[in-house]
C-alpha cells in the first residue's frame, strides 16, 4: 500500500523531508501547505507536487494523508499538529516539538484521542553510526560509559537550546538510556542570567530567523545525569564560523573514546575510536577511524551517509506499516524540549531539575508574569 504524505511549511528544512518521501519505497508526497506563496510553489515544483494550500485546516479535510510533516516555526507545531490529529492524521513535527511543555502536552494528548501517531524528528538516533557507537557502550568495548559531551554551533545560546540543544539532549537520552536530571547555569554578556534578561529568540539571534519563542542567555553550560550513572555535558556558546560545524558526540568510557564528528571538507559524518579514557594530541597517535559497511547506510537503495531527516522520516512511516509506536513517539517526543524547560529551571533556583517536570509551565514566561 502506498502512503499518502503532505508537508506544513515550505521553508529550509522541509527539503530534507521532501526528500525522503521522495525517496521511499511506496510513499507518495502529494500535497504541500505554506502561507506563502512563493516558497510553498517553489518547493511544489522542485518535488512535481500539483495540491498546494495555504491553510493547512483546508489541506487537511481536502486531502486523504497518512502522514503530515509539520515544518512551521516552532509555535505553530501545536496548531498544525492537533488539527491533523482531529483529521486522523500521523503527526510527524520538527524539533523542537513545541516552544513550551503545555503545547507539547496538548499535542500528545490530542493524537493520542485521535488515534494517530505523533513523533518528533531527531534523525540522529537513527543513524548507522549512532547505533553503532550505542552498540560499543552496550558491549563493553569501552569500558564503564562515564559520560558524554557535545560543543553547539555557535550561536547564542538560549537560541541554540531550542535550535540543536534539543537535538543534543535527544542523542544524550539515547546514548544515557534515559535523563534523570538537568543542572545548567546561563549568563548573558557576562553576568548571570536573570528576569530582565528574557527576550524573545529574534531579538537575542540577529542571524536565523526562525521563531524559538522566548529564551535567555549567550553562553551555557549544562550537566545532565543519566538514569544509569553516566553523565551528559552539553556546551553552548557564540563562536567564530570560520572554526566550523563541530556538532557531534564525545563519548567518554573508563577504557577507551569515540567520537562522532562530520568531516570539515565532505561533511559527512565519522566516527573514531582511541582505546585510551584520555589523549594528548599527537602524542596519543591511536585514534582510528571505524568504517561500517557501505549497505548501512542504504535506504530503498540509496545510500545516506548523512544525518538526514530521512531516518526519522523512516522510523514512522515503518511506524504505521506496522501498527507501532514510533521510537520518539508518544511521550519520548516530549524529552528533549523537557530539558529545555529543565535548563532554565535548575538556573533560577540553582539546583538539579528532575525529569518529568511536575510544572508544565513556560519557566521563562511564569517568571515574567511573577
Amino acid at each position: 500500500m502506498t502512503l499518502r504524505a503532505g508537508i506544513v511549511g515550505c521553508g529550509g528544512i522541509s527539503r530534507s523531508h521532501a526528500t525522503a518521501y521522495a525517496n521511499l519505497k511506496d510513499v507518495e508526497l502529494v500535497a504541500l501547505c505554506d502561507i506563502q506563496p512563493e516558497a510553498l510553489n517553489a518547493r511544489a515544483e522542485e518535488y512535481a507536487v500539483s495540491n498546494r494550500y495555504t491553510e493547512f485546516q483546508e489541506m487537511f479535510k481536502k486531502e486523504r494523508l497518512d502522514v503530515v510533516s509539520v515544518c512551521t516555526h516552532a509555535p505553530l507545531h501545536a496548531p498544525v499538529a492537533i488539527a491533523a490529529a482531529e483529521a486522523g492524521i500521523n503527526v510527524l513535527s520538527e524539533k523542537p516539538l513545541s516552544t513550551d511543555l503545555e503545547n507539547a502536552d496538548r499535542m500528545v494528548t490530542a493524537c493520542k484521542e485521535a488515534g494517530v501517531r505523533l513523533a518528533v524528528s531527531h534523525q540522529y538516533r537513527f543513524t548507522p553510526l549512532f547505533r553503532h557507537a550505542k552498540e560499543w557502550i552496550e558491549s563493553g568495548r569501552i569500558g564503564e560509559f562515564r559520560s558524554i559531551r557535545e560543543v553547539g554551533k555557535g550561536r547564542e545560546a538560549g537560541f541554540e537550546l531550542m535550535e540543536m540543544g534539543v537535538h543534543y539532549f535527544d542523542e544524550m537520552d539515547f546514548f544515557m538510556d534515559g535523563i534523570e536530571w538537568v543542572h545548567a547555569q546561563a549568563t548573558y554578556r557576562g553576568h548571570s542570567v536573570g528576569v530582565e534578561d528574557i527576550m524573545h529568540s529574534s531579538e537575542l539571534c540577529k542571524t536565523d530567523r526562525r521563531d524559538n519563542g522566548m529564551v535567555a542567555g549567550d553562553i551555557m553550560m549544562i550537566h545532565l545525569g543519566g538514569k544509569r550513572g553516566a553523565s551528559g555535558l552539553v556546551e553552548l556558546y557564540c563562536r567564530d564560523p570560520l572554526q566550523g560545524w563541530m556538532m557531534g558526540p564525545h563519548i567518554l568510557g573508563r577504557e577507551g573514546q569515540l567520537m562522532i564528528k562530520p568531516n570539515p571538507q565532505t561533511g559527512v559524518d565519522e566516527m573514531w575510536h582511541c582505546p585510551f579514557d584520555v589523549s594528548f594530541a599527537a602524542h596519543t597517535p591511536q585514534w582510528k577511524r571505524i568504517l561500517l559497511p557501505e549497505e548501512v547506510f542504504v535506504i530503498d537503495g540509496r545510500s545516506w551517509s548523512s544525518r538526514h531527516s530521512i531516518w526519522s522520516v523512516r522510523d514512522m512511516i515503518d511506524a504505521i506499516r506496522e501498527n507501532r509506536q514510533p521510537e520518539l513517539g508518544g511521550s519520548n517526543a516530549l524529552t528533549s524540549l523537557e530539558c529545555v524547560s529543565a535548563v532554565y529551571e535548575s538556573h533560577f533556583t540553582k539546583a538539579r531539575a528532575y525529569l518529568p517536570l511536575e510544572d508544565r509551565r513556560h519557566p521563562l514566561i511564569k517568571r515574567l508574569n511573577g
